[in-house]
């Protein structure tokens, strides 16, 4: 395993985050009226995830945290509300989605010495 995981996981991010952001511009372009609340809240979340993703194709520790916290907080969050809303044989694949999103905090305890607190610029 090399630390070319983390630039896939960053590029991977950046492109989901483009994604996102492509679709929820959608309704501003129709014409439909959202608040500015949630198009500030989408603006943030861009940049954040933005910089998660830039974060994590520079090898920075701080974004290997952030990603791997989330996902794994996410896939335990999956994993446990599988198993009463879905029934048996099916809550399983649930609970599978949900562990294989913690994968990724593994990668991180592998990799941690190869990875840079900062380097020549903060991220």
């Amino acid at each position: 395993m090399s630390v070319r995981a983390f630039k896939v996981f960053g590029v991977v991010t950046i492109s989901l985050d483009l994604l996102m952001f492509v679709s929820g511009l959608g309704p501003a372009l129709l014409g439909l009226h959202s608040s500015t609340y949630d198009q500030f809240r989408m603006y943030l979340t861009f940049v954040l995830l933005w910089i998660i993703g830039s974060g994590l194709i520079c090898l920075r520790k701080w974004a290997a945290i952030y990603f791997s916290l989330a996902l794994v907080f996410l896939g335990l969050w999956i994993a446990w509300s599988s198993i009463e809303t879905i029934h048996f044989p099916l809550n399983l694949l649930g609970m599978a989605e949900g562990i294989s999103l913690m994968l990724p905090a593994l990668v991180t305890v592998r990799m941690w010495p190869d990875l840079l607190w900062r380097g020549k610029w903060f991220f």
